[in-house]
């Protein structure tokens, strides 16, 4: 099944995208007058998870009502090219999965749909996060400029490009959410701020879906395929020229985890020399990695937990939708905990998934301390977890980070660092 799924995942991807611009398109034709004169939705219950969607829908409208105000006709006619996109993009399903003719085209058209979405994106986020929009959008451009040229980055680097993307989406997510938070007490509503976050994060994803689609066409054409190196012999000035255009080391930028390497083993021997103690060869990090990680895990299950009566109940409305944005955001914490261990199980056991562990504990540090700063530095109701909770997961998966980021990546040929 999955290899019939690689075999047929542009085509997948095609079909996906062509999903998501129908929807969205329909949606925007039958609801654009209520999208061009947004109506607030804050008397609405949420009793099970059909009236939740119905909630998710009413806010993006809202957002969309900031975009389309008082513009009818750009609204349905909006809508009409996204519907139209979406036929298109199941034509192009079908044709690609017929031949391969028309592949560079195809190439061209998903990188230009890649940098729409991405911009379309920022500019409904910017009704949101302010300025701060484009932090995001910096960290996209990263994202593809490295997914784009991979063949040219070293695979033995790969953590070092990781934390590279991972530092730009860190600055941005940081800055967008206490930009939010600003805007908590000034008519911003919690289910907005989840709404928002949900309708982002899937435009994302389908943005990277978009690109992936074009990486994988131009690869299969050899456009983005590193030129194999040849033999050094005599070559006319001209065909010099020409050689040196593709002769860029831009691996000598990513070399800067060696440094960190040589300072984590001056701190672990200047240890041993303090207590004049010799490394207990069966002491794994791994085996501190998981004691925390599965404290951490009981931790955002505790919490969790006391969570689930108050949002099944159903007795809230709106106004106090904050328990079940917590409640989601909670169980996005525990998942993202959860895969931590799994994948620290993998590192353990079979040597593997060394940079997924790395991308997920990052992920996870981010939730919590910015959770924690905003509970100490901004004025809001509105937090994951309660305080003492918040200071002990930062406690917890602090460590986690740095272990991760100072670990050597062994076992992966591809991840060797």
């Amino acid at each position: 099944m999955y290899t019939r799924f690689n075999d047929h995942k542009e085509t997948i991807a095609c079909s996906l995208l062509g999903i998501f611009f129908l929807i969205q398109g329909l949606f925007i034709l039958i609801n654009y007058k209520g999208i061009t004169t947004p109506e607030s939705g804050s008397n609405e219950k949420v009793k099970n998870v059909f009236d939740f969607i119905n909630i998710f829908f009413i806010e993006l409208r809202n957002i969309l009502g900031v975009v389309f105000q008082h513009s009818p006709l750009i609204t349905i006619l909006t809508g009409v090219i996204l519907v139209a996109i979406g036929g298109v993009m199941f034509k192009f399903s079908r044709v690609m999965n017929r031949t391969t003719y028309y592949d560079r085209r195809f190439i061209v058209f998903f990188f230009s749909l890649t940098f729409l979405m991405f911009i379309w994106t920022t500019v409904l986020m910017s009704n949101v996060y302010g300025w701060t929009s484009m932090l995001f959008l910096v960290a996209f451009i990263v994202h593809m400029i490295y997914n784009v040229f991979n063949e040219y980055f070293d695979k033995k680097y790969r953590k070092a490009h990781y934390l590279v993307i991972l530092f730009f989406y860190a600055v941005a997510y940081f800055f967008t959410q206490n930009s939010v938070y600003n805007n908590i007490d000034s008519g911003l509503r919690p289910t907005d701020v989840l709404s928002i976050n949900m309708y982002f994060t899937m435009t994302w994803i389908l943005g990277l879906l978009s690109l992936s689609v074009g990486v994988f066409l131009s690869k299969s054409e050899n456009i983005l395929k590193r030129p194999v190196k040849e033999e050094k012999n005599e070559m006319s000035r001209v065909a010099s020229r020409r050689k040196l255009k593709f002769d860029v080391d831009v691996n000598k930028y990513f070399k800067f985890m060696q440094p960190v390497y040589n300072f984590r083993d001056k701190i672990i021997q200047k240890f041993y020399d303090f207590f004049e103690i010799q490394p207990v060869k069966w002491i794994r990090v791994n085996y501190i990695e998981l004691v925390l990680g599965i404290l951490t895990l009981l931790v955002i299950f505790l919490e969790f937990n006391n969570r689930n009566n108050v949002v099944f109940e159903g007795l809230f409305k709106i106004s106090n939708i904050k328990y079940m944005y917590e409640w989601f955001n909670l169980a996005l914490t525990f998942v993202l905990a959860l895969l931590y261990i799994i994948f620290t199980i993998l590192n353990t056991v079979r040597n593997t998934a060394y940079n997924r562990q790395m991308i997920i504990i990052v992920a996870l540090w981010l939730k919590v301390t910015t959770s924690l700063f905003i509970t100490l530095f901004r004025d809001v109701e509105l937090s994951i977890f309660i305080l003492p909770l918040n200071f002990a997961l930062v406690l917890l998966t602090t460590p986690l980070l740095l272990m991760s980021i100072f670990k050597t990546f062994r076992g992966e040929k591809d991840e060797k660092a």
